[in-house]
């Protein structure tokens, strides 16, 4: 007796037994039951199972927030506008007229609060008995003071406002204006040696108002350190 046929449950007596019966040659049990006994698995034959590697996704805010940038930093730079020299002086003088329009204002304003205040707390009699001045002297410090507040207030009020109806230009003309000073910065002439038959020109640049004006702020600085030199020489 063999050891396969002692594992495989059967024996040679019982395998002559089965081959010469005749239910294993006719019968349809017998052979849907040898069919089922050669296809039968294995434990030599079975597969070992697959492991499969999947690749680790990044989460899913992280890639939100990715795509939220990318599209933010796409409208900015759409955004930005480019200026050229001309539109930049002209937005430079825009922005001043809102500074005076608005200093104006808030000097107005200003002056006619401090007025009511002091004519409701009736403070100019309290200042004359502090400073020793009179009452009418008081009353108009006081208000010019009040108006002073105002017409320093105008300009951050104006610049404020000014930048909010031309924010699309806001960046470009801050790059603009940086790269302006550096060259007043640069050309503008030493002003140690200042006197009053050759003042200084401009020393800041404010009067610049276009591409021309500043060809000839940099005549008069020319012309300053020539006058100079003549004069020490």
């Amino acid at each position: 007796m063999s050891v396969r046929s002692v594992l495989g449950g059967r024996t040679p007596a019982m395998t002559s037994s089965l081959a010469s019966s005749p239910l294993r040659q006719s019968s349809p049990m017998a052979s849907k039951f040898s069919r089922l006994h050669s296809t039968a698995i294995r434990p030599s034959q079975c597969a070992a199972p697959r492991v499969v590697f999947r690749h680790a996704r990044p989460p899913q805010h992280s890639l939100n927030r990715q795509n939220i940038r990318a599209q933010s930093t796409s409208a900015s730079g759409k955004d930005d506008v480019k200026l050229d020299w001309n539109s930049f002086f002209k937005l430079r003088a825009s922005r001043r007229r809102w500074s005076l329009a608005s200093s104006i204002g808030t000097c107005l304003v200003s002056t006619t609060i401090g007025v009511q205040l002091l004519s409701s707390q009736d403070l100019e009699s309290l200042g004359a008995q502090v400073m020793g001045l009179d009452p009418f002297v008081v009353l108009g410090l006081a208000t010019a003071a009040c108006g002073a507040v105002g017409w320093l207030a105008g300009p951050v009020v104006g610049e404020g406002v000014w930048g909010l109806v031309y924010r699309r230009f806001k960046p470009s003309v801050a790059t603009k204006e940086k790269e302006f000073f550096d060259r007043i910065r640069r050309f503008r002439v030493d002003p140690s040696t200042n006197s009053i038959s050759n003042p200084v020109p401009d020393y800041y640049g404010e009067k610049i108002g276009s591409v021309q004006g500043y060809r000839q702020w940099l005549k008069d600085q020319r012309a300053y350190n020539r006058k100079r030199r003549n004069f020490i020489a």
